[in-house]
């Protein structure tokens, strides 16, 4: 509304000017070249009609070259004043007046969690709060901003968020939680308002950058979220393995079963729906072990979070079942591996150079390549050009690494890499979700766009979901269950009570990747997936004995 005003008011000065100046000059010019006396009054109206296109009244027509000019010129102004005042402030103010404004304060909410400096980072968050059956308010005091976020069905109090008074209007005090996305606005004085209106309020606030986060914790926050720093450590930790098998007879089982990575086709039923009803694709035999989630490997899938561009299903399975997985999903998957090194990360940014630290903590062969020398940069030149790649050791190499500012840099970059080595794991950290689809197309395994890890990470802290550490992996071994001998197996069962996840039963050297409904033998052995923590509960539960 400001910006408007202000428009409105520069548009009336300067019509208001130029008028003066052509009055004065219509008068002048009909004394010098027609000899004709004007009083100012009377050359006033002769420019009006002429700006506004009624008329010239009893002047014309004019005999002298200059005069006709002048009056051309006259019009064409007007004519243009008049094209220029219909977009900047018919249009704006017909909207208003159709379009309703957001509102100064919101209906009685409690439990809700409160936004404040609302961008692209929040989007997934409001998506996963909706799952959840989370209310949200957006706490936006600038008036078009306000006025964007409320035509996109956001739930908007259009209040200064920096004042008691737009706090109060929002009900930060019964909210569960405040997030302030600091990443694109300075949002101090918000946080301090925050801190004064309600000392003990759950607050979160999103930083650009890691080091910008002093002056939040100067200011009373504990929790303060750097995005970048957080898809950079994602990024890395796709690298490590996340599955060991276990299990005496490996080769015995990996000619039995397969373990295949899928992601899900947006065009798939299961896309959109929860992570957890994905368990419907054990329908066809298979087992889904886990799935990474916007850069989090989970083993319990959860039932409010929604498969999106950023989920992927690792899943166990015999030939035949997984090609039942893949046309359900409506991917072909690519069989699991461990990744490992060499490694090449592209990129020194944030982002980049997060995801080299976490591989070189791990002990990873970790190559940088960037455009400008630095003291961590290994190799100097464009990613987009094969030579830099070859340079980088990039038919060597098991796993790419893109962190680049452009999203078309690392689409030109992952369509170089992919052509010279076909069999090379390609992981990419986008910064628009848009890219996702694109990036896949292009020859990417997995991609992680920042707003989804930016919502992702947020709800992990308001609601304290878990996720696997980077010290665990998902453990698939041969353990045998004395106390389940006579009794007809349940896998559902087994998941509920020790978190593990049955992937076949061994009889005799002969796997089933169905056992439900068959009933235990004394001899026979479950072959279960679980984390350390698990498959210990499951050998409390059962009185097993690893083989």
């Amino acid at each position: 509304m400001v910006t408007l005003t202000r428009r409105i008011l520069v548009y009336l000065a300067s019509l208001l000017a130029l008028i003066a100046l052509y009055t004065a000059t219509y008068q002048w010019g009909m004394a010098v070249y027609e000899g004709e006396s004007r009083t100012w009054y009377q050359a006033f109206e002769i420019v009006v009609q002429s700006m506004t296109t009624t008329g010239y009244g009893q002047d014309a027509p004019w005999e002298s070259l200059w005069m006709n000019v002048l009056m051309v010129l006259i019009q064409v102004t007007g004519i243009a004043y008049i094209a220029v005042a219909i977009p900047q402030f018919i249009t704006p103010w017909l909207r208003q007046v159709v379009q309703p404004a957001p509102p100064a304060e919101t209906d009685a909410v409690s439990d809700h969690v409160v936004i404040i400096g609302y961008s692209d980072n929040c989007e997934r968050l409001v998506d996963e709060l909706g799952a959840n059956g989370t209310p949200h308010v957006v706490l936006e005091g600038e008036t078009e901003r306000a006025q964007t976020l409320h035509e996109a069905g956001l739930r908007v109090v259009h209040r200064d968020p920096s004042t008691a008074a737009g706090l109060e209007a929002a009900r930060l005090g019964d909210a569960l939680a405040v997030v302030v996305d600091a990443t694109e606005r300075e949002l101090i004085r918000a946080v301090l308002a925050i801190e004064r209106y309600e000392p003990t309020a759950t607050v979160l606030v999103l930083v650009a950058a890691p080091s910008d986060a002093r002056y939040f914790r100067y200011a009373g926050i504990d929790e303060v979220l750097s995005p970048k720093h957080r898809l950079g450590k994602a990024l890395g930790d796709k690298v490590r393995d996340v599955v060991t098998l276990d299990i005496e007879e490996e080769a015995d089982f990996e000619a039995a079963f397969d373990i295949v990575e899928y992601h899900v086709d947006p065009g798939s039923d299961l896309f959109g729906e929860t992570v957890a009803s994905t368990r419907r694709l054990e329908q066809t035999g298979a087992t889904v072990l886990g799935a990474w989630i916007r850069g989090d490997f989970v083993t319990l899938l959860p039932e409010r979070v929604r498969v999106d561009e950023n989920t992927s299903l690792l899943v166990a399975g015999t030939e035949s079942e997984l090609d039942g997985v893949a046309e359900r999903t409506g991917t072909p998957g690519s069989h699991y591996q461990e990744m490992g090194d060499p490694v090449i990360v592209v990129g020194t940014g944030l982002v980049g150079t997060t995801a080299a630290g976490t591989l070189v903590r791990a002990g990873l062969e970790t190559t940088v390549v960037d455009t400008e020398p630095a003291e961590r940069v290994d190799v100097v030149g464009d990613a987009t050009e094969e030579e830099t790649l070859l340079e980088a050791g990039i038919r060597n190499a098991r796993t790419l690494i893109l962190a680049l500012d452009s999203d078309e840099r690392a689409i030109l970059t992952t369509l170089t890499a992919r052509a010279l080595n076909p069999n090379l794991d390609i992981i990419v950290g986008a910064n628009a979700t848009t890219s996702v689809a694109v990036l896949h197309t292009a020859g990417a395994d997995d991609v992680l766009a920042l707003p989804n890890v930016a919502g992702r990470m947020i709800t992990l802290r308001i609601f304290e979901h878990e996720t696997m550490t980077l010290g665990d992996r998902l453990r698939v071994a041969r353990i045998s269950a004395p106390a389940l001998a006579g009794e007809e197996l349940s896998a559902a069962d087994v998941r509920l009570e020790t978190g593990c996840t049955v992937v076949a039963l061994d009889r005799d050297g002969t796997f089933f990747s169905t056992p439900d409904g068959r009933e235990l033998e004394p001899t026979d052995v479950l072959v279960v997936s679980g984390t350390g923590r698990q498959i210990r509960a499951f050998r409390e539960r059962y009185g097993a004995e690893e083989d």
